[in-house]
């Protein structure tokens, strides 16, 4: 594991420096520091993290041993969804050498971006309900300890202050793979010009071949509303889905649909149709694409996670 700054930083979270002294299992000298002045060993472990009751965090630098956000969460005992809200990611690759910040609490370490921001201008951001968004600021209030103060409307945070907030999870309006799990599978065409192989010519394939059995469930890869649902042509069974920025997917070869124009469907939520191999194709497989509000093909490869 290799840190960008060997730097952990501690949050005395609903617990005095005396409490926090009674039951920490840290070098006394820790305690010297204010609640947010680096400290610690040079090279602290996801271990670490597990142990310590109070919120822990610092800058992970991605290897080749960490996986994935799920693999990576678990080393450090938090949850996928919390690494995704903290680094403003769905984290679905992880390049190596990038560096992400890493915690040990169910949630999201927020930091405001301007000096305005208010504990009701940030509970708003998750909440819409009155009730839900005074319950969430008195979690926030107990999980960080900060004064009851901060529930007048003049309050404001400093900017870039962390902030922990508990138990939030972000939804992004990003692409995703079109099959429940991770990773494309094989790809037996990829995007670019092919030799096609039922039609004996070069020609650009504008998307992917995914191979998979005959009626392997097929989900949206992004949420957003049907357009089409039908025959067409090459494509045989055809699902066209537009979003909300314009872009589209197709999902062909289909062996069954089970959407309509004009409905709405969840990004790996709906089943939308099922594995086939209807049209110009050779074998069971989904052929996948995405294109821009221009309809101009892109590759879907370099799209997964990317809205």
């Amino acid at each position: 594991m290799a840190f960008r700054k060997s730097i952990l930083f501690v949050l005395c979270l609903g617990l005095g420096l005396a409490s926090f002294a009674a039951n920490s299992p840290l070098p006394q000298d820790w305690l010297t520091y204010s609640v947010l002045t680096p400290s610690g060993p040079q090279e602290p472990s996801p271990n670490s993290f597990r142990e310590i009751k109070n919120l822990v965090y610092a800058e992970h630098r991605v290897t080749r041993q960490d996986g994935n956000a799920y693999i990576l969460a678990k080393k450090y005992g938090t949850t996928a969804e919390a690494l995704q809200a903290t680094n403003h990611s769905e984290l679905i690759f992880l390049p190596i050498g990038k560096d992400i910040t890493v915690l040990n609490k169910n949630g999201e370490l927020y930091r405001p971006k301007t000096s305005h921001e208010t504990l009701n201008s940030i509970a708003k951001k998750y909440y819409r309900r009155s009730d839900q968004v005074d319950k969430f600021k008195l979690m926030v209030l107990d999980n960080n300890d900060i004064p009851a103060t901060a529930l007048m409307n003049g309050y404001s945070f400093p900017k870039g202050t962390p902030i922990f907030l508990p138990k939030v999870h972000v939804s992004f309006d990003t692409f995703h793979f079109p099959f429940h799990g991770w990773g494309w599978g094989r790809i037996s065409s990829r995007f670019g010009v092919r030799y096609h192989p039922i039609l004996k010519r070069t020609r650009f394939h504008e998307g992917l071949d995914l191979p998979r059995p005959w009626g392997t469930p097929v989900y949206p890869a992004r949420s957003g509303k049907v357009i089409r649902a039908g025959w067409s042509e090459g494509y045989g069974l055809l699902i066209v889905i537009r979003h909300a920025d314009g872009a589209t997917t197709r999902y062909g070869h289909l062996s069954k649909i089970y959407v309509r124009p004009g409905q709405w469907v969840s990004r790996g939520k709906t089943l939308i149709g099922r594995v086939g191999s209807t049209g110009l194709s050779t074998g069971p497989h989904l052929h996948f694409e995405v294109r821009d509000k221009y309809g101009r093909p892109l590759n879907p490869i370099k799209e997964i996670g990317r809205g």
